[in-house]
């Protein structure tokens, strides 16, 4: 019976030491999803929260994407958006930003 309860024993520990560990988990991937997040899924208070090197990055990601003409700046894209304070979705906003710019060249 001793043999029993010490495994009972090391399942309860095992599972205790998973539900302790869980919520720390689940905290790593939200924030590893909001870090790996696309422009298409950012609110403007989302972007506005974002740092400079990471505005190009989410911008370049989304020109790799959505634009055909792969010489136009990712950083103007970037500032465009920042300059940007219209109402509506990011993404609505970055196409508007990328059809000014491509009409500008």
């Amino acid at each position: 019976m001793s043999g029993r309860a010490h495994r009972i024993g090391a399942v309860a520990g095992a599972l205790l030491a998973l539900l302790a560990t869980g919520p720390v988990a689940r905290g790593v991937a939200a924030e590893s999803s909001v870090d790996d997040a696309s422009l298409l899924y950012l609110s403007s208070n989302d972007w506005e929260r974002q740092s400079e090197p990471r505005k190009v990055a989410l911008a370049a990601d989304f020109m790799r994407i959505f634009c055909t003409d792969q010489s136009m700046s990712a950083a103007s894209l970037a500032d465009c958006l920042d300059r940007d304070k219209a109402d509506g979705a990011l993404f609505e906003r970055a196409m508007a930003c990328v059809s000014v710019l491509s009409t500008g060249r």
